[in-house]
């Protein structure tokens, strides 16, 4: 074997021909291994997740959501009445249509309460 020296004088197409005069031991089963390793690396990269491509589209649209809350104006209720006795008067007309609306759901409710008792009171007389 030769020393450090000797292998750093050597010129290149020297260290080319010694490497091929002799051929370097090959362990059992390295072959196998190998081709197992390159097998899992395979299995490996197709099991690690990639980008959804959706990923910048999404971001888009959030980006111009964005903008157009930063650029649109702001649009709340509008104040539909100059009077205040007037936003009042509507304002119990609203409520004497739900009260009207609610009297007739009541009336409906009484009268099926005598049809819903009806099995109840069967029940109580047969246990009687």
């Amino acid at each position: 074997m030769k020393t450090l020296e000797e292998i750093e004088n050597l010129s290149l197409e020297e260290l080319e021909q010694k490497a091929a005069e002799t051929a370097a031991p090959v362990p059992d089963g390295l072959e196998r291994r190998l081709r197992q390793a390159l097998a899992a690396r395979e299995l490996a990269d197709a099991a690690r997740p990639r980008p959804a491509r959706w990923i910048p589209y999404a971001s888009l649209a959030v980006a111009a959501a964005a903008a157009a809350l930063v650029v649109l104006p702001q649009r709340g209720p509008k104040d539909t009445f100059d009077d205040p006795l007037l936003a009042y008067a509507e304002v119990e007309k609203a409520f004497q249509t739900i009260s009207d609306k609610m009297s007739v759901g009541m009336e409906i409710v009484r009268d099926a309460e005598e049809t819903a008792g009806m099995p109840y009171n069967t029940l109580n007389k047969i246990q009687k």
